[in-house]
Protein backbone atom coordinates (compact mmCIF):
# COMPACT_ATOMS: atom_id res chain seq x y z
CA UNK A 1 0.00 0.00 0.00
CA UNK A 2 1.39 3.39 -0.93
CA UNK A 3 0.39 6.84 0.20
CA UNK A 4 0.13 9.41 -2.58
CA UNK A 5 0.07 13.09 -1.63
CA UNK A 6 -0.88 15.64 -4.23
CA UNK A 7 1.73 18.31 -4.84
CA UNK A 8 -1.09 20.67 -5.87
CA UNK A 9 -2.60 20.56 -2.38
CA UNK A 10 0.64 21.76 -0.81
CA UNK A 11 1.80 24.13 -3.57
CA UNK A 12 0.67 27.27 -1.74
CA UNK A 13 1.26 25.92 1.75
CA UNK A 14 2.16 28.66 4.16
CA UNK A 15 1.48 29.98 7.62
CA UNK A 16 0.08 33.42 8.29
CA UNK A 17 0.32 35.01 11.74
CA UNK A 18 -2.13 37.87 11.99
CA UNK A 19 -2.08 40.05 15.14
CA UNK A 20 -5.06 42.41 15.38
CA UNK A 21 -6.56 45.00 17.71
CA UNK A 22 -9.57 47.25 17.66
CA UNK A 23 -12.44 48.97 19.41
CA UNK A 24 -16.17 49.25 18.94
CA UNK A 25 -19.59 49.09 20.55
CA UNK A 26 -21.36 46.15 22.22
CA UNK A 27 -24.91 46.66 23.48
CA UNK A 28 -24.40 50.43 23.59
CA UNK A 29 -21.12 50.26 25.52
CA UNK A 30 -17.57 50.44 24.23
CA UNK A 31 -15.46 47.30 23.96
CA UNK A 32 -11.92 46.50 22.86
CA UNK A 33 -10.17 43.45 21.49
CA UNK A 34 -6.57 42.41 20.84
CA UNK A 35 -5.23 39.06 19.75
CA UNK A 36 -4.02 37.00 16.82
CA UNK A 37 -4.91 34.38 14.27
CA UNK A 38 -2.75 31.51 13.10
CA UNK A 39 -3.89 30.69 9.56
CA UNK A 40 -2.97 27.98 7.05
CA UNK A 41 -3.56 28.02 3.29
CA UNK A 42 -6.42 25.88 2.01
CA UNK A 43 -6.06 27.40 -1.49
CA UNK A 44 -4.83 30.66 -2.96
CA UNK A 45 -8.03 32.44 -1.79
CA UNK A 46 -8.99 30.43 1.31
CA UNK A 47 -7.45 29.98 4.75
CA UNK A 48 -8.37 28.17 7.95
CA UNK A 49 -6.96 28.36 11.43
CA UNK A 50 -7.23 29.36 15.05
CA UNK A 51 -8.00 32.64 16.77
CA UNK A 52 -7.00 33.69 20.28
CA UNK A 53 -8.22 37.16 21.28
CA UNK A 54 -8.77 39.10 24.50
CA UNK A 55 -12.17 40.82 24.42
CA UNK A 56 -12.86 43.48 27.06
CA UNK A 57 -16.51 44.50 27.53
CA UNK A 58 -18.50 46.47 30.10
CA UNK A 59 -20.27 43.21 31.05
CA UNK A 60 -17.02 41.26 31.54
CA UNK A 61 -13.71 40.30 29.98
CA UNK A 62 -13.21 37.21 27.83
CA UNK A 63 -10.52 35.16 26.18
CA UNK A 64 -12.01 34.26 22.78
CA UNK A 65 -10.64 31.02 21.31
CA UNK A 66 -11.87 29.09 18.32
CA UNK A 67 -11.73 28.03 14.69
CA UNK A 68 -11.95 30.52 11.81
CA UNK A 69 -12.34 30.27 8.05
CA UNK A 70 -11.30 33.07 5.68
CA UNK A 71 -11.76 33.83 2.02
CA UNK A 72 -10.33 36.65 -0.11
CA UNK A 73 -12.51 37.87 -2.99
CA UNK A 74 -11.31 40.04 -5.91
CA UNK A 75 -7.79 39.99 -4.50
CA UNK A 76 -8.50 42.38 -1.59
CA UNK A 77 -11.93 41.79 0.07
CA UNK A 78 -11.52 39.66 3.21
CA UNK A 79 -14.45 37.62 4.56
CA UNK A 80 -14.19 35.40 7.64
CA UNK A 81 -16.39 33.51 10.06
CA UNK A 82 -15.61 31.42 13.10
CA UNK A 83 -17.06 29.49 15.99
CA UNK A 84 -15.62 30.92 19.17
CA UNK A 85 -15.72 30.05 22.84
CA UNK A 86 -15.75 33.22 24.93
CA UNK A 87 -14.07 32.15 28.16
CA UNK A 88 -14.69 34.42 31.15
CA UNK A 89 -11.41 35.84 32.47
CA UNK A 90 -12.60 36.09 36.08
CA UNK A 91 -14.94 33.97 38.21
CA UNK A 92 -17.92 36.34 37.79
CA UNK A 93 -17.88 36.17 33.97
CA UNK A 94 -19.53 33.05 32.53
CA UNK A 95 -18.09 31.04 29.63
CA UNK A 96 -20.34 31.40 26.57
CA UNK A 97 -20.30 30.13 22.97
CA UNK A 98 -20.35 32.58 20.10
CA UNK A 99 -19.54 33.58 16.56
CA UNK A 100 -17.07 36.02 15.05
CA UNK A 101 -17.30 37.45 11.54
CA UNK A 102 -15.12 39.94 9.68
CA UNK A 103 -15.56 41.92 6.46
CA UNK A 104 -12.72 44.11 5.29
CA UNK A 105 -9.77 45.22 3.22
CA UNK A 106 -6.62 43.16 2.78
CA UNK A 107 -4.60 44.37 -0.21
CA UNK A 108 -2.48 42.06 -2.33
CA UNK A 109 1.21 42.57 -1.50
CA UNK A 110 4.40 40.83 -2.56
CA UNK A 111 6.19 41.23 0.77
CA UNK A 112 5.99 39.20 3.95
CA UNK A 113 3.92 41.88 5.73
CA UNK A 114 0.26 42.32 4.79
CA UNK A 115 -1.84 45.13 6.33
CA UNK A 116 -5.59 44.75 6.85
CA UNK A 117 -8.59 46.65 8.20
CA UNK A 118 -11.88 44.89 8.93
CA UNK A 119 -15.28 45.40 10.48
CA UNK A 120 -15.49 42.75 13.22
CA UNK A 121 -18.72 41.33 14.63
CA UNK A 122 -18.74 39.37 17.90
CA UNK A 123 -21.94 37.54 18.92
CA UNK A 124 -22.04 35.99 22.40
CA UNK A 125 -24.81 33.50 23.22
CA UNK A 126 -25.30 33.56 26.99
CA UNK A 127 -28.32 34.26 29.19
CA UNK A 128 -28.81 37.17 26.84
CA UNK A 129 -27.45 37.31 23.28
CA UNK A 130 -25.01 40.19 22.96
CA UNK A 131 -23.63 41.57 19.71
CA UNK A 132 -20.73 43.91 19.14
CA UNK A 133 -19.28 45.64 16.10
CA UNK A 134 -15.71 46.90 16.06
CA UNK A 135 -13.11 48.33 13.73
CA UNK A 136 -10.14 45.96 13.70
CA UNK A 137 -6.69 46.46 12.13
CA UNK A 138 -3.30 44.82 12.04
CA UNK A 139 -0.43 43.51 9.97
CA UNK A 140 -0.14 39.86 8.97
CA UNK A 141 3.17 38.06 8.53
CA UNK A 142 3.48 35.19 6.04
CA UNK A 143 5.99 32.37 6.51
Amino acid sequence: MSLCLSSVAFADAGVLIRPHAGFGSMDGNSYQHAGMRLLFDASSEKKYGLELTRVNTKQGDYLAAGIVLEKKVNGWFNLSIGTIGYLGVNSTTANVPGLVANLGWEPETNGAFKPFVTLRNDILFGDKTRAGTALSAGVAMKF
